[in-house]
């Protein structure tokens, strides 16, 4: 390496070094000077002259970093960011847009649409590759949080799983066992069925948020063909709607803690859709407040929207950290109490909310309770 490029750092170096690419602008002088520079460096270069040719290449080849300028013909630099970030498999890829005349609606406009960098023209090399070497830094970041995630995750699933199939299993192989012992009485036979009554029901609440989960992830990028997991009405104030809320108060005994009231509407949400929401929530109240403390749910129309609210005194502490823990397989709060379920129930509540237009948002109220708000459009008329 020349003694010019001793003032980057041997790290630096080894990190662009073998890397592939991507220079696109209209200039072929240009090009040349970018493609000197960045060969020097241990850069594979591919060139294209505008955003189209950019495109074509990008089918074939594998990149590691895209340099544009924005005024090119046929399709200028931000057009070629958009049709870039469209594609899921660049999401991340670094993109550094180029111009010669610099204004700040350009910046606002290329960072809006996922560019890593903005140059203006002149640069000198230290400038280039520093603002390159910034790029590759943040995909390691990006790439390392993902990693930890993943861990994380698989983590989570195999502590808790095994746990949350292996208790109500406990249970029907008990009642098993009693029966082998002999023929019960009356009573114990009633004993008998309750407890296979909540341990299947605990099992097929596992399993149901298993596959709900799976087809909604499989379906992330066609929210359409998700919403036909939900084929019903569209009314929030039927009987339907109450009987699943008072069934969940019931299961935890807490039918006196229970306030509710809902105004009629018709949301632009199936109704099963509704109830799964509204069911897993209040699960999630119930389990993170203690028996005598009112767990309130409202549901009223706020003009083009239907707004729901569910509010309980909590015993967790909960804080603005604790709710943006939440995730996939990420029980609220672990740390603190031991809890049913797998960590699927805020998940899915707030896919099936967005995938039909609305919004959630969780705040923490006065002595560590939670308030969940649900925003769903109204159905048009």
């Amino acid at each position: 390496m020349s003694a010019q490029n001793k003032v980057f750092s041997s790290t630096q170096a080894d990190t662009m070094l073998g890397k592939c690419a991507l220079i696109v602008d209209d200039d072929p002088h240009f090009l040349l000077f970018l493609r000197t520079l960045l060969t020097r460096h241990g850069f594979q270069c591919l060139q294209a002259s505008n955003g189209f040719e950019g495109l074509a290449v990008l089918e074939t080849e594998s990149v590691h970093l895209i340099l544009s300028d924005i005024n090119m013909p046929e399709m200028d630099g931000y057009e070629f960011l958009s049709a870039v970030r469209l594609q899921p498999r660049l999401e991340l890829l670094p993109f550094i847009l180029l111009t010669g005349k610099p204004a700040y609606t350009g910046v606002q406009s290329g960072l809006s649409r996922g560019a890593d960098g903005y140059l203006p023209k002149p640069f000198d090399e230290k400038t280039l590759m520093d603002a390159i070497a910034n790029c590759f830094r943040r995909v390691e970041r990006l790439e390392a949080r993902a990693d930890s995630k993943l861990n994380e995750l698989r983590t989570n699933l195999l502590t808790m799983l095994p746990h949350e199939l292996r208790t109500p299993l406990n249970g029907i192989l008990g009642v098993a066992d009693l029966l082998e012992m002999g023929l019960p009485s009356e009573t114990e036979l009633e004993d008998y069925a309750k407890i296979l009554r909540e341990s299947g029901e605990r099992m097929l609440r596992l399993a149901t948020n298993f596959l709900l989960c799976a087809e909604l992830q499989l379906h992330k990028d066609d929210p359409e063909q998700t919403t036909l997991l939900f084929q019903s009405e569209h009314d929030c104030s039927s009987m339907e709607v109450s009987q699943v809320l008072e069934k969940r108060a019931s299961s935890w005994d807490r039918g006196e803690d229970f306030l509710y009231s809902i105004q009629p509407g018709r949301l632009a949400i199936p109704q099963q859709a509704l109830t799964k929401v509204l069911d897993e929530l209040l699960d999630n109240a119930f389990k993170f407040s203690a028996k005598g403390d009112a767990v309130e749910l409202t549901g009223e129309i706020d003009g083009a929207l239907y707004c729901w609210k569910i509010k309980d005194q909590g015993k967790t502490g909960a804080t603005i950290e604790h709710l943006e823990e939440r995730d996939l397989f990420v029980q609220f709060n672990r740390k603190v109490q031991e809890q049913q379920g797998a960590g699927l129930g805020i998940y899915l509540a707030e896919r099936l909310v967005k995938i039909h237009g609305g919004n959630i948002r969780f705040s923490t109220t006065g002595g560590g309770g939670i308030t969940v708000l649900i925003f769903l459009p109204l159905l048009a008329t």
